[in-house]
């Protein structure tokens, strides 16, 4: 969860959320807000935080951002048919708009979206973790959503902004809801998880993420520990257990604790994983009869499989059947940048830029290697960000890594390319070339892709490697 991701997830035109109706007594009672203009209007159908798609009857909540501020917006919003808003800063509107004053607009939002979730007695499933996030939150409510309809959280919002907003949209339709928790800050995963007051947890792989923040791995873990810590006894948290640090995890967790891996002492085991361009199939063995044996998903790599493991004993936890879990992994496609494929004259792209860490390069790496290809593999690396004082020794395990996968090319771009080539180049490969800009990097792959390669795309957000996938899609 990028900075300046922050910012864009109260910015999108898609983040109003509809219900039945709240009324003013509700925000006010959640929120310990005051009342300073009644208007005409004492319920609102909408919640909304972007001024540019407000309708008719919305509460608009004007919130502070790095680069926004909602207040500057009030007018805009009122002018599209907002009959209140929420401020955190005295303002000035017509006597028919209603205006409730909190102390923190931000915060007020998580406090209705809190008292919101506790109307719900439904099966609520949080997802944390350093890598697959959105991809098991994916999965697992496309399976639950066989059985009932789910909520899940929209694309990957997963901090104080869309968390809440998610939250806003449960309804009396849903029968469960699925939720994405994420931090990079030290403080950040508790509120979340309070707010979202989940029976289940769903804890997938850690990994060196935000090192800028967290220092170590001992300030990951502890971070991403909170899910387990804060479930209630009676839950239950659904843990990759091949991490050195699961037994840690589990002790810190008063709810039942359920392993999901590949090594002996997992309660669900993974077992021969057969990666394709089109789908990854594995096998089962499960504490469930009905559960074990072979499953395939529209994903690709090992680690795609891992993350459905962990889709598929969650699902199965509420009771769900095998048939429904079967069909629910077999529609649920590849997010866009996440591991999705697609080829261009002849040349195949294995597209995971959308965010990066050490751990997820590695997995990325491994599964470019399991592929079966007729030409060259060529991995296309952009600069992994908020390691911090551990940005040089990172990208140099990450030129490693490619070399010990089998690379036949690798290119490295951003500021720290030079650590990446030089490990790829001392481990073996063969070529390695480094760009200061994604342009030039386009440049020179469109000049020396040929039929039969294989490319893999892989950087963090804030790279903005999709304007090297566009690059490559109108490459004719």
């Amino acid at each position: 969860m990028m900075d300046g991701i922050r910012d864009n997830l109260w910015r999108q035109s898609d983040l109003a959320v509809k219900n039945e109706v709240w009324g003013i007594d509700f925000i006010l009672q959640s929120t310990g807000g005051a009342l300073s203009q009644r208007g005409a209007s004492a319920a609102f159908a909408r919640i909304n935080t972007d001024s540019r798609s407000v309708r008719d009857g919305d509460l608009f909540v004007a919130i502070r951002g790095d680069a926004f501020d909602g207040h500057d917006f009030l007018k805009t919003a009122v002018a599209a048919g907002a009959v209140a808003v929420l401020v955190d800063r005295p303002t000035s509107l017509p006597e028919n708009v209603t205006i409730v004053s909190v102390v923190d607009s931000r915060r007020a939002l998580g406090k209705i979206a809190a008292a919101h979730r506790a109307q719900f007695d439904i099966p609520v499933f949080a997802i944390a973790g350093s890598n697959g996030k959105t991809t098991t939150k994916e999965l697992l409510a496309s399976c639950l959503s066989q059985r009932m309809p789910t909520l899940r959280s929209i694309k990957s919002f997963n901090n104080d902004i869309g968390v809440p907003l998610t939250l806003l949209g449960l309804a009396s339709e849903h029968g469960a809801a699925v939720l994405e928790a994420g931090t990079n800050h030290p403080g950040e995963l508790a509120p979340l998880i309070r707010m979202i007051s989940p029976q289940f947890g769903v804890m997938t792989s850690l990994g060196a993420e935000h090192l800028e923040h967290f220092i170590d791995m001992a300030g990951v873990v502890a971070e991403e520990c909170l899910l387990a810590e804060l479930l209630p006894s009676s839950g239950k948290l659904f843990l990759y257990g091949d991490s050195q640090w699961s037994s840690h995890i589990a002790s810190r967790c008063s709810a039942e604790v359920i392993q999901i891996g590949s090594q002996p002492h997992n309660d669900w085991r993974l077992l021969n994983v057969t990666p394709g361009w089109d789908a990854t199939r594995f096998v089962v063995e499960a504490p469930i009869d009905s559960m074990c044996g072979e499953f395939e998903v529209r994903l690709i790599g090992r680690h795609q499989a891992m993350n459905a493991l962990l889709a598929i004993s969650a699902a199965a936890s509420i009771g769900l059947s095998r048939t429904e879990i079967a069909k629910g992994l077999a529609e649920c496609a590849p997010a866009p940048m996440r591991m999705s494929c697609w080829t261009v004259n002849g040349v195949r792209v294995l597209d995971d830029a959308y965010n990066a860490n050490v751990d997820s390069m590695k997995a990325a790496l491994q599964t470019l290697e399991s592929l079966p290809v007729v030409g060259r593999r060529i991995a296309v690396l952009g600069e992994m960000a908020e390691l911090g004082d551990h940005t040089i020794t990172s990208h140099q395990e990450i030129g490693a890594a490619a070399a010990a996968a089998g690379c036949d090319v690798v290119v490295a771009v951003g500021s720290s390319a030079g650590h990446t080539t030089a490990a790829a180049s001392a481990g073996g490969v063969r070529e390695v070339i480094e760009f200061a800009e994604i342009e030039a990097a386009g440049e020179w792959l469109l000049g020396q892709l040929r039929e039969g390669d294989a490319v893999l795309l892989k950087a963090s957000r804030s790279m903005r490697f999709e304007r090297l996938a566009e690059l490559l899609k109108a490459m004719s």
